[in-house]
């Protein structure tokens, strides 16, 4: 098949949008399909490459319908409308990969889904009349994906009378999560001591507001936990000061908090193989993330055999492995009880990582995909 995936992040940015379609696209590439991706082109990234076997295309765009799209919209359009494609994915709503081509479908070829990443500005008044025409176009694409039947698009779909969208998770690659540790806790002098870990950029969702809060709590019974959020920055987008190097989100707020007060510490920059080993070593991983989809985070930390503690968010309360709670003081309570069980941390990890096995691998999720994307192709036939 030659598939395009449109995405408005991809590699080398890192987000859960970009992982999830570099993943997917990667291994459906691997298993012979000719795979092309459209996306953003941040500073320093060529027009265009072949990056793990995916032709990649990067245009200068940002924004979406409701805020307005600004940059190369027209040399997007061509591209897309100029080649012939057996299948046209189109993930997430509320950005311009998506939004450029919702008016133009009928002068594209081939099958068209679209695979929505939750609907965060859905009760936003602002958005009203954007749902409303989103609502009209997704009945010219030929399927609509969730990631969980517990995310947005779910009952959107059936407030429109549209079809229920088909379901397919997001995954890990258990690979990556059966390498030895780094000896992290010796490199970063936390030794034995308990460690809780926030692995998130620092965006304003993440609520790391919240993590400074239990962590500060934590302390008054375990009075030499550590606390350390793993996470970049990202440019500001406000007046497009990105450009003059000011970091957007609670980039600096949280510099400030870790700077006056040695209850938790920041780290950027930090390898995969880092994360990925600080996740495995970890007591417990928290999630005070106060809007998500689907985190990568919960999967990976089950993926690592690591109790997690998250606040309800998106599709979270699916997942086992851990505790959803709802306020910071029932996430100190939780925290605190596993600290003080260790048979309780074992046992929700191991719990986690055999759901993670059955149901939520990148190859299981990457051929839900291709028989998706085969019987579009057979139905027309």
């Amino acid at each position: 098949m030659r598939i395009l995936h449109t995405a408005h992040s991809y590699a080398p940015e890192v987000s859960g949008v970009a992982v999830v379609v570099e993943q997917i696209s990667m291994r459906l590439a691997r298993k012979g399909h000719e795979v092309h991706l459209a996306t953003a082109r941040p500073s320093g990234t060529p027009r265009e490459e072949v990056f793990n076997g995916v032709y990649v295309h990067r245009f200068a765009v940002k924004g979406n319908a409701a805020t307005g799209m600004q940059g190369d919209i027209d040399g997007f359009l061509h591209f897309v409308q100029s080649e012939s494609w057996d299948v046209l994915a189109m993930h997430c709503a509320q950005t311009w990969t998506t939004d450029a081509l919702l008016p133009h479908l009928n002068q594209i070829g081939g099958r068209k889904v679209f695979v929505g990443h939750g609907f965060s500005t859905l009760n936003d008044v602002k958005y009203n009349d954007y749902f409303t025409g989103l609502a009209e176009s997704l009945r010219r694409v030929d399927k609509i994906v969730a990631l969980s039947d517990l995310l947005e698009e779910v009952p959107f779909c059936m407030k429109h009378g549209l079809p229920k969208p088909w379901i397919i998770p997001n995954g890990v690659d258990l690979t990556e999560w059966s390498a030895p540790t780094r000896r992290l806790r010796k490199r970063w002098k936390i030794e034995n001591r308990p460690w809780i870990l926030c692995v998130s950029n620092h965006s304003p969702v993440k609520g790391h507001t919240a993590f400074f809060e239990v962590i500060r709590h934590v302390r008054q019974h375990y009075s030499d936990v550590v606390g350390m959020i793993i996470g970049g920055y990202y440019p500001a987008a406000k007046w497009n000061l990105g450009r003059l190097g000011i970091r957007g989100g609670c980039w600096y707020r949280c510099r400030l908090a870790a700077g006056l007060k040695s209850e938790v510490t920041l780290r950027w920059d930090v390898p995969r193989k880092d994360v990925v080993s600080s996740i495995q070593e970890a007591d417990i991983i928290v999630i005070t993330s106060w809007r998500e989809a689907s985190p990568l985070v919960i999967l990976e930390s089950m993926a690592a055999g690591a109790p997690w503690v998250s606040f309800d968010v998106g599709c979270v309360r699916e997942h086992t492995g851990g505790f959803v709670v709802n306020r910071p003081d029932e996430m100190v309570d939780k925290v605190c009880q596993l600290l003080a069980d260790s048979a309780l941390r074992q046992e929700l990890g191991a719990a986690g990582y055999q759901r993670v096995q059955k149901r939520h691998t990148w190859d299981e999720v990457t051929t839900r995909y291709e028989v998706l994307y085969q019987d579009l192709l057979t139905s027309r036939q």
